[in-house]
């Protein structure tokens, strides 16, 4: 049966409607994600070790600020400003803005002469990093940055928090690594970024342990852990100062590459 210009009309704008919903959602679900991890990685610079911890100590409530950091819930200005005036100490700069919006100085372009690398999480020679919350799959970035020189593929970026790897790294430095990793017995002697069997994160020397298969992780202005067991491990490829790299926002990804655009 022949539809009137009203019923297709109404057809079209409904599927059209539902897609657009279904877009709002998938992006409000991304704005959720990024927040949360920008709020763990403030509190674990500031030296908490768990989310409920954070909370007790503060006296939030720990549903909500477990929601929060998790990303199933948005976080709202009150709450980004009463975390960052809790975890704004001892040297580390957090602000409401950048808990709900991340680094706000990002160019409007990418400049031309320079590399991508994608930014896989944070890492502190002292700080826990707790990969397990970060849930990125193998091709998922946190962001993107600019380096000035050429990037070989498989090379991946942690940025540094913290001043507890003072003073050979200082903070918002990116350090460049192989995802595959290596083995941890070529690298004894050498700083790496490393992951524990427990899922935590740093930047560490790696040192030869009390007996095989474990290992000393030593750093400058952190305890020594001891005797650790590594689940992944990759030596530093290249440290790129704070000033020397520059975060990519995604409109400017997609002006500069049409074929994304």
């Amino acid at each position: 049966m022949a539809q009137s210009l009203q019923e297709v009309a109404i057809s079209v704008n409904t599927a059209r409607s539902g897609r657009f919903a279904t877009l709002r959602t998938m992006d409000e679900a991304k704005i959720r994600k990024a927040q949360g991890l920008r709020l763990k990685a403030a509190r674990n610079a500031a030296g908490y070790r768990s989310a409920r911890e954070a909370a007790l100590q503060n006296e939030w409530k720990e549903s909500s600020y477990a929601a929060h950091e998790r990303g199933s819930r948005t976080i709202g200005q009150d709450d980004a400003e009463r975390y960052a005036s809790r975890f704004r100490f001892d040297g580390v700069e957090v602000t409401a803005r950048g808990i709900l919006f991340g680094d706000t100085d990002a160019p409007e372009q990418v400049i031309e002469g320079t590399h991508i690398v994608g930014v896989k999480g944070l890492i502190s020679a002292g700080s826990i990093i707790e990969t397990g919350s970060e849930q990125l799959s193998e091709n998922e970035n946190i962001y993107e940055i600019s380096v000035p020189f050429p990037i070989e593929d498989g090379t991946i970026a942690f940025r540094v928090i913290g001043n507890s790897g003072y003073p050979k790294f200082d903070p918002d430095d990116v350090v460049l690594c192989s995802k595959f990793g290596e083995n941890p017995e070529r690298l004894v002697g050498s700083y790496a970024a490393v992951t524990t069997k427990s899922g935590d994160r740093y930047l560490k020397r790696i040192l030869q342990g009390s007996k095989k298969g474990r290992y000393h992780l030593e750093s400058y202005n952190a305890p020594l852990i001891p005797d650790a067991s590594l689940q992944w491990a990759a030596g530093i490829i290249s440290t790129v100062h704070a000033r020397h790299w520059t975060q990519i926002v995604a409109a400017s990804r997609q002006t500069s590459d049409p074929e994304k655009a």
